[in-house]
């Protein structure tokens, strides 16, 4: 999902809405130490993309982004509530 579409806040909700979901934050990757959780949550980040992956998947999506020098973050989890 695009996240140039109304931010981390919009993208994230959309992608774990029917199952429910735990984020945090701070693990989102972010080059100015000095934005709130506010302008995090709200910021519209045009080249970046928010996938929702398998437990079992993220070993192989770890070494794919390694080997594209493609940095990356897991903010969160399906509760499933």
């Amino acid at each position: 999902h695009d996240q140039g579409a109304g931010g981390n806040g919009n993208v994230l909700k959309e992608i774990a809405e029917n199952a429910g979901a735990h984020i945090d934050l701070r693990k989102l990757l972010c080059g100015d130490p000095t934005m709130s959780a506010l302008e995090l949550w709200g910021a519209e980040y045009q080249e970046n993309d928010a996938l929702l992956l398998k437990p079992k998947d993220l070993e192989r999506f770890t070494a794919i982004c390694k080997r594209e020098n493609a940095p990356f973050s897991v903010v969160g989890h399906v509760t499933g509530d």
